[in-house]
């Protein structure tokens, strides 16, 4: 991460009021920076400006003894005159009252002129030392003979006894051999620096304090109103729709707010028709559809939501004509296709379908073996889950009711036709099983009766045959008509025994087709009343869908 990088991340994660409280230091550390340098600069330029007039000084000292040395050259005073009087001259130029004066030293050094001090007259000051321990003129010399330069020092004013920092320029006559210096002390100039210091230093520290009234002032609106627009923004993240940010005006930071109101009405406004198509779709009105007048991505929101509501309306709807027609036992139709994720509805409407045209299969295979008299078909339970198992489970047993119900039937009636009236049907039957069950006893037992009577009027007609056989002749042919009249009797027993074996045929007939209509009529009611369970569970799902869309 470069510094720069580093700077924004942590400028970004402190509070407004931080940030304008740095710019405010930064601004009043700037300014107070800006009076201590300019304070520094005016220092040095006073220094440099003091300098630069010592140098004009010893120059037009150097020209005074050039003048002296012109003269003696020409002849006009020899050399010592010349000199005495270029000394002579030297020392009379002073100013500030003897404060600023020229000194000349040979290279020894020897002083040749110092007219604050003539007790050094032709004496060596090289071990002259200023009051901070620095042997001055070695250096005056030493400047002099490097081309001119200054020294600093601290020296003592005339008529003073503290010393204060000056600085001296030296500069060399070479013809002569002498040193020319000068010096200016800079107490007045630390002075006039210290008093630019400190105008500088007001002048910041106002404008400090200006600078902070105007960034207090500037930043209490910017911090207000970006307060105002956070907390709106944070309302609006939680779903609080009613929130104002109240009055602001025409800067950028009130156009925020202004944008931040309009933002929040317009969620408000589509937070309401969302509701409103919502409350509409809930039953007044399910081809409700929200206005698309929204500007921008609003506006596609909306138009996205009538399209996708729309859509899943008009698959519902087709989904809900199709399963009508299931439930009125057409399932004939496949439903429409959807695409993507939308496929599960047809996915699961096509299963479905699938399972009641398995069931239905199912049920009639096992109705045509009930209607061939087959009850020993059975459904494959295994391929059914739920109800559709317990449908065909139901079915099975009723298969196996019949099955072993007719079964014993069956058993009685052919004992019957064997002659064996003993037979009797035992057991736990119920509904027409039961009532097939004591009528097949009943018979059975009016059959028992019936032989019985015949058999003792058989017997009786007998015994009187032989007695009136024995007793007369002509009873003879009474007898024989008699007898005839028995065969004819007997006849008509067989007879009535033939019609009654034929009647408990047409019985079983009967009742095997009176067993298999209340069967196949008990297996319609219980498919109709799934497959209306089934409709019921899919519109429950159906409604399901429906609130998962809205």
């Amino acid at each position: 991460m470069s510094p720069v990088q580093a700077i924004h991340r942590l400028l970004s994660n402190l509070p407004m009021k931080r940030k304008f409280l740095l710019q405010t230091a930064v601004v009043a550390a700037g300014i107070i920076a800006l009076a201590v340098v300019a304070a520094r600069m005016q220092y040095l330029d006073l220094n440099s400006t003091r300098q630069a007039g010592l140098k004009a000084q010893t120059e037009m000292a150097m020209g005074v003894i050039q003048r002296y040395a012109d003269r003696a050259a020409s002849g006009e005073l020899d050399l010592a005159t010349a000199q005495a009087g270029a000394l002579e001259t030297l020392k009379a130029m002073q100013a500030t009252k003897g404060v600023d004066y020229f000194f000349v030293t040979d290279e020894q050094p020897r002083m040749l002129m110092h007219p604050t001090r003539p007790d050094l007259k032709d004496q060596s000051v090289a071990d002259v030392l200023s009051p901070d321990g620095k042997a001055i003129f070695p250096a005056f010399v030493r400047a002099a003979q490097g081309g001119g330069g200054f020294v600093d020092y601290a020296w003592a004013k005339a008529g003073e006894k503290e010393p204060v920092r000056k600085t001296s320029y030296a500069a060399l006559y070479a013809p002569w051999g002498w040193v020319v210096g000068t010096g200016v002390y800079m107490d007045d100039t630390q002075a006039q620096a210290l008093q630019f210091t400190g105008i500088m230093t007001l002048a910041g520290g106002v404008l400090v304090l200006l600078n902070l009234a105007i960034g207090w002032l500037i930043g209490g609106t910017v911090l207000d109103s970006v307060g105002r627009a956070l907390a709106a923004v944070k309302g609006v993240s939680r779903g609080d729709l009613a929130v104002r940010t109240g009055e602001h005006g025409r800067d950028e930071v009130g156009q925020m707010l202004k944008a931040t109101d309009e933002m929040v009405h317009m969620l408000e406004r589509f937070s309401r028709q969302t509701r409103h198509m919502i409350d509409q779709h809930a039953g007044p009105d399910i081809g409700h559809r929200m206005p698309e007048d929204f500007p921008g991505v609003y506006g596609e929101l909306a138009a996205g939501i009538n399209t996708m509501m729309f859509e899943h309306l008009d698959a519902i709807a087709d989904a809900v004509a199709i399963l009508g027609e299931y439930a009125n036992g057409d399932l004939s139709r496949d439903a429409r296709r959807l695409p993507q994720s939308r496929a599960v509805l047809h996915e699961a409407m096509d299963a479905a379908k699938a399972s009641l045209l398995a069931i239905n299969a199912e049920i009639r295979r096992l109705a045509d073996a009930a209607a061939a008299g087959d009850f020993s078909a059975r459904g494959d339970r295994t391929r059914y889950q739920h109800d559709f198992r317990a449908m065909v489970d139901g079915l099975n047993a009723m298969m196996a009711t019949s099955d072993r119900n007719l079964g014993q039937l069956s058993t009685l009636l052919k004992a019957v036709a064997d002659g064996d009236l003993t037979t009797r049907m035992d057991g736990d039957f119920h509904g027409v099983f039961a009532r097939m069950r004591d009528d097949a006893n009943a018979t059975v037992a009016q059959l028992t009766s019936i032989v019985s009577r015949i058999q003792g009027a058989s017997s009786a007609i007998s015994t009187a045959s032989t007695e009136i056989a024995s007793g007369n002749n002509d009873l003879s042919r009474r007898t024989e008509q008699q007898a005839a009249n028995l065969e004819e009797t007997a006849a008509s027993m067989e007879e009535l025994t033939s019609t009654v074996k034929q009647n408990a045929d047409h019985a079983r007939q009967a009742n095997q087709l009176a067993i298999g209509a209340a069967g196949v009529a008990s297996q319609g009611g219980q498919v109709v009343g799934q497959v209306v369970t089934t409709m019921a569970d899919i519109q429950a799902s159906s409604r399901k869908i429906a609130d998962i869309i809205s």
